[in-house]
């Protein structure tokens, strides 16, 4: 009897065995298929975020030029009198004005090809040009001088099409 239990036991064991292969070839198929869809459906709608997110990259490094524009003015005060308009493009690098200078300094500008290079998105590597209008000037209105904000607005221009919205910094 008890040689008859382990030839069963044997026996059972044998077929676990056999039932347990794996995978067939259909139900792989199958798996990759869902997961080709899945990936399919998911992408397209990933793609917007990733230009989204490029975009928001260029517009912080614009951002950037801001910021250099106001530390050049407050290292520059004095001198800087008016309202005063910096284009940052190819010549701004042998520039010898010192607000310029300072903001092509701060920005670690070499060019507007290094620039390009810096940016990501396809809105950003057509940049050619980068103005920077400093308005510090009082208003007068009749007999009277209000004091306006001093503010700092970076725009960035592809010939004279605007390439991103208006940064805007106020002093």
């Amino acid at each position: 009897m008890k040689k008859i239990m382990e030839m069963l036991q044997n026996m059972k064991a044998k077929n676990e065995k056999k039932d347990n292969k794996g995978f067939s070839l259909v139900e792989l198929i199958i798996v990759i298929a869902i997961m080709a869809i899945l990936v399919g459906i998911v992408g397209t709608q990933v793609l917007p975020y990733i230009n989204k997110s490029r975009e928001a990259k260029d517009l912080q490094i614009i951002n950037s030029f801001g910021t250099a524009a106001t530390t050049a003015y407050s290292s520059n005060a004095e001198t800087v009198t008016g309202n005063t308009t910096v284009t940052i493009d190819d010549s701004a690098v042998s520039s010898t004005d010192a607000l310029t200078k300072d903001i092509v300094d701060l920005t670690s500008f070499t060019s507007i090809d290094d620039l390009q290079k810096k940016m990501s998105s396809k809105k950003g590597k057509e940049i050619d040009k980068i103005v920077i209008t400093i308005d510090i000037a009082d208003t007068t209105s009749g007999s009277t001088t209000t004091k306006s904000t001093k503010t700092i607005k970076t725009q960035a221009y592809h010939g004279t099409d605007k390439v991103f919205d208006e940064v805007v910094t106020q002093l």
